[in-house]
């Protein structure tokens, strides 16, 4: 059976192979990797990839995506918000205790128009919350990013970069500081070892319940 992949170029030094959450097959290649190179590591690599894509815990590639109707659903660190369609010219969503406001004459630039007000709030609430974990576990972190990420819900670089999709913004607190543990454990551990785990548990006991938030809703994320 053919395997399908996305190759993926970076600035690293070797080929490593992800399978992400909507089991999607992404090769990170040096920038130089040969393409019989990439070939023979997905091929020594062939039987873990399926194992990975046909896990029943990753979510189907097809997802709902949102209609921006008055009633519809948004989730806010895990709490659900009614939309509201308001008059109006601003172009920009507001929220309230109980529900979002979008201008009904920009319905049609919803998904932008609150893609950008997840990000703003990421851009506020994250980089405290990272800073103050960082601290406790010792590491240090040289930029922060919050971006539409394409594969994953965050990541870390080898120079100590972390990137944040906006998307977590709908998930609870929980699932929030989960993944800023642990993208920063792997400041001190880079792959997932018994050692690694140990770390995310001091810092976030509930980790495994967060984890399993994800897997089950995090297709309501992506829209």
């Amino acid at each position: 059976m053919k395997l399908e992949y996305d190759l993926v170029y970076s600035a690293r030094r070797t080929i490593g192979i992800t399978v992400e959450r909507d089991r999607r097959v992404v090769v990170h290649a040096p920038l130089r990797a040969r393409q019989d190179s990439v070939v023979a590591a997905v091929e020594r690599k062939r039987a873990w990839i399926w194992s990975k894509v046909r896990d029943p815990r990753k979510y189907a590639l097809t997802t709902t995506q949102k209609e921006f109707v008055a009633g519809e659903a948004f989730l806010f660190l895990g709490q659900n918000y009614s939309l509201e369609l308001v008059r109006g010219n601003r172009e920009r969503v507001r929220a309230t205790d109980k529900h979002f406001e979008l201008p009904r004459i920009h319905r049609n630039r919803g998904r932008e128009l609150f893609q950008q007000w997840y990000s703003a709030e990421a851009r506020k609430l994250i980089p405290p919350r990272v800073a103050a974990v960082a601290r406790t576990m010792g590491v240090e972190v040289q930029r922060i990013s919050i971006r539409d990420l394409k594969y994953r819900w965050a990541s870390c670089s080898a120079s100590r970069r972390l990137t944040f999709s906006w998307r977590i913004m709908q998930a609870p607190s929980v699932v929030l500081d989960y993944l800023i543990v642990h993208e920063l454990a792997h400041l001190l551990q880079p792959n997932h070892s018994e050692e690694f785990w140990n770390i995310v548990a001091v810092h976030v006991p509930a980790w495994e319940k967060a984890k399993d938030w994800l897997r089950w809703n995090g297709a309501r994320l992506e829209w």
